[in-house]
């Protein structure tokens, strides 16, 4: 069994309200044999450096935990060196877990200039369920989702049984725009990420992505997407772009220093 955990990074809002230009939404799958051993690494991390294994860690808070920075953050700490040394616990451990990325990309103002009206949340949904279907049936394997149902970046949205309606439709039958997910078991689950490690190690993987294309840069010009978030993508041989990294629409790809590095 193989459980996907889905986070996103960007937002749903309209450029003209100081939205975002990408939404990110990320899949992170972990086989269920290497859960406990995932979860458990991060567990001690926490201890070690905030003596609470349940403390929630994401990309915000770990960015603005540095004591340089005066923006706020939960885990805040006091002391550079300390920071330092956790920026390298977390780090090593992303990048020695065995988990593969899927993330799908929606650049926002050409996708409202096709679909006006539509929820670009809901067509990156689909994307990455079918991509997950795909990962699936390779591994003649079954998956479930996860995922948490809130979207926004300060007031929390509930989008969970809208994507739930997706996900049953794909569960079933094949549609206009996708094909049948047989491999993909059960109802969209849902749970918070303060709860859930596999949603907070999601978030860790997808804002890279995210940062390196909102702020259109290449490759080495964001070391986190460098080092952490891209050796996981998903591979087709050696091209990520046919499989664990999808733009949609395609017309701008182009424009977008990332792309222009990807092989």
């Amino acid at each position: 069994m193989h459980i996907m955990y889905i986070d996103e990074s960007g937002d749903t809002a309209p450029i003209t309200q100081n939205g975002k230009r990408f939404l990110v939404l990320t899949g992170c799958i972990i086989n269920e044999k290497d859960r406990f051993d995932i979860e458990s690494a991060l567990r001690n991390i926490k201890k070690k450096f905030f003596q609470n294994e349940d403390v929630e860690i994401k990309s915000n808070f770990l960015r603005y935990a540095n004591p340089d920075i005066k923006l706020y953050s939960p885990l805040k700490l006091s002391d550079r060196e300390k920071y330092n040394n956790l920026e390298t616990e977390i780090t090593n451990y992303l990048r020695k877990i065995p988990v593969e990325l899927i993330s799908i990309v929606i650049d926002k103002p050409t996708y409202w200039k096709k679909y006006p009206s539509q929820n670009p949340y809901e067509i990156a949904y689909l994307h990455l369920l079918e991509k997950f279907q795909k990962f699936l049936k390779s591994k003649e394997g079954l998956g479930i989702c996860i995922i948490d149902p809130r979207e926004g970046r300060v007031d929390k949205t509930f989008i969970g049984d809208t994507l739930e309606k997706i996900h049953h439709m794909m569960r079933w039958s094949d549609g206009d725009m996708w094909k049948k997910c047989p491999n993909i078991i059960e109802r969209l689950l849902y749970s918070t990420s303060e709860s859930t490690i596999g949603i907070q190690i999601t978030d860790l993987y997808c804002y890279p992505i995210f940062h390196v294309l909102e702020y259109n840069k290449t490759i080495n010009e964001y070391w986190r997407f460098r080092d952490i978030s891209m050796p996981k993508l998903q591979k087709n041989g050696n091209n990520l772009r046919e499989f664990g990294l999808k733009l949609f629409p395609m017309e701008t790809k182009k424009s977008l220093k990332l792309f222009e590095t990807l092989s």
